[in-house]
């Protein structure tokens, strides 16, 4: 699995270097795939949803091909909200204990 979340990280333009200004865990560039990504999945009442949902709805956006290929590679099940879609890509940054 951390190849493939690698694999989406490049796919998404993702470095892993944390920069000033982006929260802890997540460096700018990892917000910025964060951000592009809730672009085209997130809305009123968008959540919870399934990856075939939300497929649906980045297709109807005219998502780019680099968020539809990320989003096919989620497990399908149903996601409560943008968060946990996000960590599901590896874009969640760091979990504390």
């Amino acid at each position: 699995m951390a190849r493939d979340d690698d694999n989406t990280r490049q796919s998404l333009g993702i470095d892993h270097a944390h920069q000033p200004g982006s929260p802890e865990g997540l460096s700018a560039q990892e917000m910025d795939s964060r951000s592009d990504l809730a672009t085209w999945i997130s809305g009123t009442h968008a959540f919870p949803a399934d990856r075939e949902t939300l497929l649906k709805r980045a297709r109807a956006q005219s998502a780019p091909d680099e968020v539809l290929s990320a989003i096919r590679s989620l497990p399908d099940r149903t996601y409560e909200n943008m968060e946990g879609v996000a960590q599901e890509l590896g874009l969640g940054g760091e979990q504390h204990d």
